[in-house]
């Protein structure tokens, strides 16, 4: 629904006391209501509360109905206490699954699913429990994540570089990161609304940052695209993370991408489709100044991460981000590309038939990582 105010009087106001009126927007979204966000938060039995082939793993990352999910063994056995009283610290406890990888493949095999709960909880801690004198025990203990799920990902580099890289990802895991770091396949953020929300900002923040915006002519003081036909990716960044600091030099104005990638921000959620239409006007604005890897990860979809590291340890030529293709008159955007060999990467697999039927070769980021070998010869 949208509605319409006249600010004429305001404007009349503002005039009569010599300032200057600033054009602002009030972005609001309405979080898509998923029924089953709510029962995840707290977990639910799968064969129970949710069938396993409601559980879909195209994406490489777990979901069911549009919201990213993970698997765990809740039954901690006689290493109950350990796991509780030292979580992140052992190695004994039943670890958590991001990803349709080797170990689910062998217990999906076996009929062993039943075993296992499903939740989309973020802080790391799962209720869990074990028998100690015939006794059961309920508990929440932080759990570790699977490293099989992170190979199959490629997460952060995980299977494509050496020990120390390895124990590292593993070693500084946040569930909370990941989760966002893949939020482009899904609708929303595990335990947050689906946009950026005001939290404590002061009752004055639409001004506020209408003026900062209207300072740096709508445009991202990061990456340098201007924003004046999509204002509303368009936002304003704390440096300090203070959001009541409202000091000039506190303010960024930033894109949303460039924003969601700042530090603290695991719960800044920015759609797929925005995503792309900020690339979109950044290329129509010669904005890319990519010359690396390092340099394509500061504009790329976080979720092509594992992909894209893969393909720089394999030395495959840097695609391109941006491209637009026109199909039966309507434009749709690939998330990265390599436009002579014709070959497209898609977040959305709805696209994928379209841009298949252009004569490109279409892989999903899971299928290109499963089957980088034939990924590789595509682009090469």
């Amino acid at each position: 629904m949208k509605l319409t105010v006249n600010f004429d009087a305001l404007h009349f106001a503002v005039e009569q006391m010599g300032a200057a009126n600033v054009d602002f927007e009030i972005d609001l979204f309405v979080k898509d209501i998923n029924p089953i966000a709510a029962m995840l938060e707290s977990g639910i039995e799968l064969g129970k509360d949710i069938q396993l082939d409601e559980i879909n793993s195209d994406f490489g990352v777990l979901s069911a109905k549009g919201q990213q999910l993970m698997l765990y063994i809740p039954d901690q056995g006689s290493s109950l206490y350990e796991v509780v009283q030292y979580g992140w610290g052992t190695e004994k406890g039943k670890k958590v699954h991001v990803a349709e990888c080797a170990t689910l493949e062998s217990m999906r095999n076996e009929g062993r699913f039943v075993r296992y709960d499903v939740i989309s909880r973020t802080d790391g801690k799962f209720p869990v429990f074990g028998y100690h004198s015939s006794a059961e025990q309920n508990y929440e203990a932080e759990l570790r994540v699977c490293k099989n799920c992170l190979k199959v990902l490629n997460y952060k580099g995980y299977s494509s570089s050496g020990w120390s890289n390895k124990k590292q990802v593993f070693d500084n895991f946040n569930f909370k990161t990941f989760f966002e770091t893949y939020s482009s396949h899904f609708n929303s953020l595990p335990g947050g609304d689906s946009s950026y929300t005001s939290g404590s900002y002061p009752d004055n923040w639409a001004a506020i940052s209408a003026q900062v915006k209207h300072e740096h002519n709508n445009s991202c003081q990061q990456c340098g695209v201007n924003l004046e036909s999509l204002r509303r990716l368009l936002h304003v960044h704390h440096i300090n993370g203070i959001k009541t600091d409202n000091r000039p030099e506190n303010l960024r104005s930033l894109c949303a991408d460039c924003h969601k990638k700042q530090p603290r921000h695991e719960q800044l959620y920015v759609k797929h489709q925005d995503i792309l239409a900020i690339n979109s006007i950044r290329q129509s604005q010669s904005k890319f100044n990519v010359h690396n890897y390092d340099d394509l990860f500061k504009y790329a979809d976080t979720a092509l991460e594992g992909l894209l590291k893969r393909c720089e340890q394999n030395r495959i030529a840097i695609g391109e981000i941006g491209i637009s293709l026109s199909c039966n008159g309507v434009a749709v955007s690939l998330d990265i590309a390599w436009p002579r060999a014709k070959v497209a990467v898609l977040i959305d697999i709805s696209k994928m038939d379209t841009v298949q039927e252009q004569g490109w070769t279409v892989f999903t980021v899971n299928r290109a990582l499963v089957f980088f070998n034939k990924f590789q010869q595509a682009v090469r």
